[in-house]
Parts: C-alpha cells; sequence; structure tokens
C-alpha cells in the first residue's frame, strides 16, 4: 500500500523536508567517500520536480549548517553553498518537470563541473600561487575528488528521479507482483 503526497498538505510536506534534512545530515556525518553526498542531486531533483523550490532550498542549507557545525566551517562555504544552490536552477531550467534519463544526467553532469570548476577556482584563488602554474596544481590536485563528486551525483540523481517516476507510474507491488494500475487522466485539472 502506498501513500500519496499530497502537496497542499503542509504537514506532509515539512515531514518529507524534515526527512530529506536528516538524509542530507547524515549522509555527510556518517563514513563516506569524500564529496559522495546526496546534496546537490537533492537540489537537482527538488528543482525540477518540487512546488516549493524556497523550501528545499532552506531543506538544504538547514542540512548544511546543522552538519557544517559538526564537521567544521571555513572560509569557502558561501562557494559551496551557492554551488550546490545552483543545481535548483539546473534542475529548474535544464532537467525540468518532464525529466528523462538523459536530461538527469545532463543536469548531474553540469552541476558537477560546475561544482567543480567553481570552488576550485575559489581555493586557486585563497590558497594556491596566483600564477599558471598555481591553478595547474590545484585543479591536478581536485581531480580524485572529482570522480566522487561525479559518482554521488549520478547515483543519488537516479535514486531520487528513479524511485518518483516509480512512485507516479501507477505501478504498485502486490502479494511480490508488480502491476499496472489505470488511473483516469482528466484533463483541465
Amino acid at each position: 500500500m502506498s501513500v500519496p503526497v499530497n502537496p497542499n498538505n503542509n504537514l506532509q510536506r515539512f515531514a518529507i523536508v524534515l526527512g530529506m534534512i536528516g538524509v542530507a545530515v547524515a549522509s555527510r556525518l556518517l563514513p563516506h567517500p569524500p564529496n559522495f553526498t546526496p546534496l546537490a542531486a537533492m537540489c537537482l531533483f527538488a528543482g525540477a520536480v518540487t512546488i516549493s523550490p524556497r523550501m528545499m532550498a532552506a531543506a538544504v542549507i538547514v542540512a548544511m549548517l546543522v552538519s557544517d557545525a559538526v564537521l567544521g566551517f571555513h572560509s569557502l562555504m558561501p562557494v559551496v553553498y551557492g554551488c550546490l544552490l545552483a543545481n535548483f536552477v539546473i534542475g529548474r531550467k535544464l532537467v525540468g518537470a518532464n525529466a528523462n534519463a538523459m536530461k538527469v544526467v545532463a543536469g548531474s553532469l553540469v552541476g558537477s563541473a560546475l561544482f567543480f570548476l567553481v570552488t576550485n577556482f575559489a581555493v586557486w584563488v585563497a590558497f594556491y600561487p596566483s600564477t599558471l602554474t598555481g591553478l595547474a596544481a590545484c585543479f591536478t590536485a581536485a581531480i580524485p575528488f572529482f570522480q566522487y563528486t561525479l559518482a554521488g551525483d549520478m547515483v543519488y540523481s537516479g535514486l531520487f528521479f528513479g524511485v518518483y517516476a516509480l512512485s507516479t507510474s501507477g505501478l504498485t507491488v502486490t502479494q511480490g507482483k508488480l502491476q499496472q494500475v489505470r488511473v483516469p487522466v482528466r484533463v483541465g485539472e
């Protein structure tokens, strides 16, 4: 049995947002490969399908603040937060409400690349010599982290969009069998 999410039910929306904050905080505090968290994918997904992007943006910021209170803050956190929030725009503009696998992969790639380029440029400006050699050294040192960022964004984006697609497809599992449920579509509602 499944319970449909009613976007007009504030208690349900609050519970979903609270649950996502909990998952996001746990994903950062529990042991994991570097940069392999669901935060960027959560933003991409929320930008594409959520009714309240501001509420989801606030949820991501709260999750980051709570987990950073434990992990520690640094001077480049505004850049990190900004790059994560850029995934809302990528989700809204590139992936959109009519998401398909190609759009999700493209959105994940763009978000991962943007995060890599912008955050590492900020690291170069703050901590490396202001030379081409310093820039090359900074980005070379960051390559191992990019593979985890990309893998995490792809895995979690696939998970979020896949679960959402299944949950809205009308498929149900009854006694271990997958069944199609016919739902009448009313035009104009």
